[in-house]
């Protein structure tokens, strides 16, 4: 019989479950993050690595002009329709807080020019130094293995 007790128990390991983990240790003592393959990361970990955002320093470097709100557009128009509104909105306000997170807290490296990808209107995906998800996975558990 299992009797540990945590304050947060965090299901999956992907982006999502390790940026929560992170989140929750900087508030709680006890968190857990359950993994049901025997290796973390998830597809997370498999994925191109691509971080889209609205507004960020390659784009201002190269003098590409975007904002949240063409970022939105561009998610409601890929998604015909089918999007939750008012979920692709925080997706687009809050992209440039995600990838400076990554880059600050976790020290995640991006190649040094941005993409430009099906269903953006202008150059805004940064893309980690190995072009995989790997590249975001690794420094998440480096910084969960750091707090614990």
């Amino acid at each position: 019989m299992w009797d540990e007790e945590y304050e947060v128990v965090i299901i999956g390991s992907g982006f999502a479950g390790l940026a929560a983990a992170i989140e929750a240790r900087k508030r709680c003592d006890k968190v857990i993050v359950l993994e049901k393959m025997p290796v973390p990361g998830g597809n997370s970990s498999i994925c191109g690595g691509l971080v889209a955002a609205a507004g960020s320093p390659l784009q201002v470097e190269n003098g590409i002009e975007d904002s949240p709100e063409l970022m939105l557009a561009d998610m409601l128009a890929a998604g015909q329709g089918l999007n939750y509104p008012e979920l692709a909105r925080m997706v687009a306000e809050r992209a440039m807080e995600t990838l400076r997170w990554t880059i600050e807290e976790l020290d995640v490296k991006y190649q040094p020019t941005l993409s430009w990808v099906g269903g953006h209107s202008v150059p805004r995906v940064y893309n980690t130094w190995n072009a995989s998800g790997s590249g975001i996975i690794k420094p998440m558990l480096a910084k969960c293995r750091e707090m614990d």
